[in-house]
């Protein structure tokens, strides 16, 4: 069972919020897209993202997926989503070159099948422990992989925002995929670089362990980054492992498309 919250604000600079988000605790299924800065409808193409991927995944809940066939399952729905959107700025000029950054993860049997394409990223936290699940799809991630860069170099590299891969770029798109063992009282955090990019490891840590619920966590790291400046849009999901006979939450509602 999962208890699940999730968050979304504009930020302090920006004068729209291009970032999407659903969750359905039922399922066990979460999304966060994040519009690309800088192009055109890059709102369309968050919400497009996560309404095609909210609904294949769906799909493959119901139909009972497992192992394999969820894998399968994420690669195609992002793979929906990036040719979908790609063809609808190759036909309008009002959307030429809209893109987005996209996160999806499905919990099923203790085990998270997780999704992504861009800089939106995945976080497990437990026990004062906070590891990045994800790796930025950037120049900047693939050179400190190398060990060619320190991580506390990254925020100032002029190409720290530069994506490799993202949703709608190109009409097919191999996401990333893992998969990894979620336990009880483990805490999974995805997140807009809105928020990676304001606070830092060891504060989003921090917020996790002192938050006493999801809701609280993402009302937190809202703030947090607001008075950071808030110089992006702030979007986050924050999902709680319960043991198996606690009640689960509502579903967010689709975003819509504008």
């Amino acid at each position: 069972m999962l208890r699940i919250a999730a968050l979304s604000d504009i930020g302090l600079v920006r004068n729209k919020n291009e970032d999407a988000f659903w969750f359905d605790s039922d399922r066990a299924i979460f999304i966060l897209a994040d519009g690309l800065g800088g192009h055109r409808a890059g709102e369309i193409a968050a919400a497009l993202a996560v309404k095609i991927v909210g609904e294949r995944l769906s799909f493959a809940v119901d139909s009972g997926f497992t192992d394999f066939e969820l894998i399968d399952a994420l690669q195609e729905a992002f793979s929906l989503a990036s040719e979908d959107i790609y063809s609808r700025g190759k036909s309008s000029d009002k959307l030429t070159g809209m893109a987005c950054s996209l996160i999806a993860g499905i919990l099923k049997q203790d085990e998270c099948y997780l999704a992504h394409a861009g800089d939106s990223r995945a976080y497990l936290y437990y026990e004062n422990t906070l590891s990045q699940m994800t790796i930025d799809d950037t120049p900047v991630a693939a050179l400190i992989k190398r060990g060619y860069l320190l991580p506390e170099k990254a925020q100032s590299h002029n190409l720290k925002n530069f994506l490799v891969k993202s949703i709608g770029n190109k009409p097919n798109i191999d996401a990333n995929i893992s998969r990894f063992p979620v336990k009880a009282k483990e805490k999974l955090l995805l997140c807009s670089d809105g928020l990676w990019g304001t606070l830092d490891h060891q504060t989003i840590c921090d917020v996790l362990r002192v938050a006493a619920s999801p809701a609280e966590a993402c009302q937190t790291f809202v703030e947090w980054a607001r008075e950071k400046g808030g110089q992006d849009n702030i979007t986050v999901i924050v999902a709680e492992v319960e043991p198996s006979n606690a009640v689960n939450v509502n579903t967010a509602e689709m975003p819509p498309i504008v």
